[in-house]
């Protein structure tokens, strides 16, 4: 039975948080501290126990502080799970491995939600034992039992604190992990459309295409030029002729005229 009373806690744990909570608060207001736990308390110094209040109410500071930074992480951890969700809905076929995951994503947003909600929680204020007017009424006649009474009451209010910190972990876990399952099976799973696998065979035979459209193109492009460049060179070869005959013809009337 206890085995199975913490696998439930482990899987609900915010169940357990609020049936604990609800229990100790009103076990505190309605007993208050225990005379036996009174009188161990007794025991120690005046100053010790002064000491050991201050040392609970900073605990309790740092475990509202921890809880209430938890909200941060939680932000972040929303933002990944909507944009994973988005994805998947997206790349996912149409058939009941799509509704799993869905459904899994949707758990897991419903666990971080509730880790939030825990962590928010902090904001709230729990009771405070050991200040205000009594207290110091108290502290100048040095009752040792009073400094006891409360120092027990604030250690028992701190647990409280300290399981909602953790209710709120359990949670944000949870919901990580039911997160990395859903990305597990879609991995597994996943197929391209076929549809997507046709678009990408006519991007490919495009892009092919365009590439031969463009080598011939140069190809057409260099032979024009070719071409254009054949008669001028013939012009220039028929020139450079007719200037050498140019030349001999008039080599030949020089040597007329010196005979």
């Amino acid at each position: 039975m206890t085995n199975l009373l913490l696998i439930f806690e482990e899987i609900f744990p915010f169940v357990i948080f609020a049936r604990n909570k609800w229990k100790k608060i009103h076990q505190i207001q309605t007993k208050g501290a225990p005379e036996q736990k009174v009188k161990e308390y007794s025991t120690l110094p005046l100053e010790k126990l002064k000491q050991r209040l201050t040392e609970e109410h900073d605990r309790a500071t740092k475990i509202d502080e921890k809880t209430t930074k938890f909200t941060l992480g939680l932000s972040v951890s929303l933002t990944i799970l909507s944009t994973t969700s988005g994805t998947l809905a997206k790349l996912l076929p149409d058939n009941n491995i799509n509704s799993t995951i869905i459904i899994l994503c949707g758990i897991a947003s419903v666990f971080m939600l509730i880790a939030g909600i825990i962590s928010l929680g902090a904001l709230k204020t729990l009771p405070r034992y050991g200040y205000g007017t009594m207290h110091e009424i108290c502290a100048e006649k040095k009752e040792i039992g009073h400094f006891a009474s409360v120092l027990f009451l604030q250690e028992e209010i701190n647990i409280v604190r300290h399981q909602r910190n953790e209710a709120a972990y359990q949670c944000l876990r949870n919901g990580f992990l039911l997160l990395l399952l859903a990305l597990v099976i879609s991995i597994f799973f996943i197929k391209i459309p076929a549809d997507t696998k046709h678009s990408i065979n006519s991007s490919s035979d495009l892009i092919v295409t365009e590439k031969n459209i463009v080598k011939k193109e140069t190809v057409l492009k260099n032979a024009t030029e070719k071409v254009k460049l054949e008669p001028a060179k013939e012009n220039e070869d028929a020139k450079e002729t007719s200037d050498n005959k140019s030349i001999q013809a008039t080599g030949k009337s020089a040597g007329a005229l010196t005979r």
